[in-house]
């Protein structure tokens, strides 16, 4: 349980670390197309798309990062007079119930837009550049699967706490 637990946490850094560099090109992007549309009167015709696909693409891929970090934005109105076991049995509850079900129906609907987005060859129509959108919905999938992942590490922890472990 503490290996995968880990594991998922490693997994979740690394993928957390690629997210953040994924603004890099964006800033880039942005900062050219200022410049072609202001100073050289050529805006460009990608990068709107650029802008929206990578935000999205650094998002999703920092989901996992967030939730290892305890870094996604809650209601601790009630929670922070609770003890760690009280805590835990919410997170548990919640997890079990309401999220890692919703999150993995999410994983199975995404592997068939995948599919179909590569044998249609769909494309995006946003503008003139018109990319193929396998590479952004593959992205999602593969991010709401390792969000998967670390869902399942928080919920190991919080059974590890309920079973009398500490929190960590």
């Amino acid at each position: 349980m503490q290996s995968f637990c880990r594991f998922a946490d490693r997994l979740s850094t690394a993928v957390g670390v690629l997210a953040a560099w994924l603004i890099v090109p964006l800033v880039l992007a942005l900062c050219w197309e200022v410049f072609a549309r202001y100073v050289l009167n050529a805006p460009t015709i990608w990068a709107f798309e650029i802008g929206y696909l990578l935000t999205g693409s650094s998002w999703l891929l920092g989901m996992a990062y967030a939730l290892s970090r305890d870094a996604h934005i809650r209601v601790d109105v009630m929670t922070t007079r609770m003890s760690d076991r009280a805590k835990a049995l919410v997170d548990v509850a919640i997890y079990a119930v309401i999220v890692l079900p919703f999150v993995t129906w999410l994983v199975f609907g995404l592997q068939g837009r995948v599919a179909q987005a590569i044998r249609s060859g769909e494309r995006s129509g946003q503008s003139a550049w018109n990319p193929p959108l396998w590479p952004f919905r593959t992205i999602m999938l593969v991010a709401f699967a390792l969000l998967t992942i670390q869902i399942l590490a928080q919920l190991l922890r919080g059974v590890r706490v309920l079973a009398g472990g500490k929190r960590s």
